[in-house]
């Protein structure tokens, strides 16, 4: 597969000293001007763009049927546990047979799973229980299959991995959205289905593209360790162990936080502030040349993101907490872009997809402690506790990633990516 040339750091001489930078945004240009990525890139959208959605559709629909948030609160927590537990399984498979089976068989189950679970029963506890499990598990992996092509670019991979995080920021902004719109025009049970089916079309128009049918994992070990027998891999999702935890108290504390300064319907809009300072971070990003290694940056960035993220401290209101979390968005996508680079060096030769994967599940582990955590805290001190957790998370990650970060390297006799 023919990619187009890119200004990458790593991959193209003209960065060498004495030459010229590239114009600000024309790394993003050149990975978007890659004739065999549109196609991907356009489905993947498609497909992921209702991730969020579907997540708080669940508990908006369950609660709509007068069931309690405890209710809503197990379903949800099945819909996520069969995700986490079997999205590296998934993943593998794709890693071994390649990528349309499986996308072609989760973006016809996972529909499927959603739409059982509208039709179902409101008295049905196991069925519905069981369909939000299928549903959790069969969440076509299309984010770990992207990447994996990111990941085979030539070059240009660094600003594509910006892109990803910059992705990552509109799908946060843009689920709730969808769903708030679809709300005011249908209901809970509608939002499920047009999610199910969303994400069964990018996957199934992502499988159908010939980047993805001509992917080939290259030959892999068959141990039951996978991906984790990286110890690169293994150190690196450590570290995200502890961001992800700092960003499940977040997850807590700032629907405490709105609700304490005003009303607790303010809290969509701190997100939203999140996640366009996100945004921005990943587009200033994505446009420049990075001049140090990805693991240095990369523990340099979690130490800025700890400082960023002490700004909650000092917000005295609904309004001044959002621009606080605008700041520390800033800092988050870039820090995303350098750990999807980190993934794609530390992942063994052949298990790439499961790689990407385990991040998402150690994402989801760290997330689920941190919302505990933060609940705790807030209501044994406050919401301050719960803030001052959130950045201790952050610099142990960011110790770790000072301690560990030359070690950031592939297993030996994987070839370099």
């Amino acid at each position: 597969m023919t990619h187009a040339a890119s200004d990458s750091r790593t991959d193209d001489p003209s960065t060498e000293t004495g030459s010229k930078t590239p114009p600000p945004g024309n790394r993003f240009l050149t990975v978007l001007n890659d004739k065999a990525m549109r196609a991907p890139l356009l489905w993947s959208t498609v497909g992921r763009f209702p991730l969020y959605l579907v997540t708080l559709a669940l508990v908006v629909f369950a609660t709509s049927r007068g069931t309690g948030y405890g209710s809503a609160g197990l379903l949800l927590a099945c819909y996520t546990l069969g995700g986490a537990v079997l999205a590296p399984v998934v993943a593998r498979r794709v890693d071994v047979h390649g990528q349309t089976p499986l996308l072609l068989l989760t973006g016809v189950v996972h529909p499927l799973a959603l739409i059982g679970l509208v039709w179902t029963a409101a008295d049905a506890r196991i069925p519905q229980l069981v369909c939000a499990s299928v549903a959790g598990a069969t969440i076509p992996p299309i984010s770990g299959c992207v990447r994996s092509l990111w990941s085979a670019l030539p070059s240009g991979r660094e600003a594509a991995f910006s892109l990803e995080a910059v992705l990552s920021e509109v799908f946060v902004i843009g689920g709730p959205l969808l769903l708030s719109a679809v709300l005011f025009w249908g209901n809970p049970a509608t939002a499920l289905v047009l999610g199910g089916v969303l994400a069964g079309v990018g996957a199934i128009g992502f499988a159908t593209t010939r980047a993805s049918r001509d992917w080939r994992a290259t030959e892999t070990s068959s141990d039951l360790l996978g991906a984790l027998r990286s110890p690169g891999l293994v150190r690196l999702l450590a570290v995200l162990v502890c961001a992800a935890v700092s960003m499940g108290v977040f997850n807590l504390v700032l629907p405490a936080f709105a609700e304490e300064h005003g009303s607790a319907d303010s809290v969509g809009l701190i997100f939203g502030a999140w996640g366009v300072g996100g945004i921005f971070g990943g587009l200033w990003y994505g446009s420049r040349t990075r001049e140090w290694p990805a693991e240095r940056t990369f523990a340099i960035g979690l130490l800025i993101l700890s400082a960023f993220t002490a700004l909650p401290l000092l917000a005295w209101d609904n309004w001044s907490m959002g621009v606080a979390l605008a700041l520390g968005g800033v800092v988050i996508a870039p820090v995303t872009a350098v750990e999807y680079e980190l993934v794609a060096r530390t992942a063994p030769s052949g298990a790439v997809t499961e790689a990407f994967t385990w991040v998402i599940t150690v994402n989801v582990v760290g997330t689920a402690v941190g919302a505990q955590l933060g609940g705790l805290l807030v209501g044994a001190y406050g919401t301050w506790a719960a803030f001052v957790a959130a950045v201790a998370a952050l610099l142990v990650g960011a110790a770790v990633a000072f301690a560990v970060r030359h070690r950031f390297t592939a297993p030996a006799g994987t070839p370099e990516k």
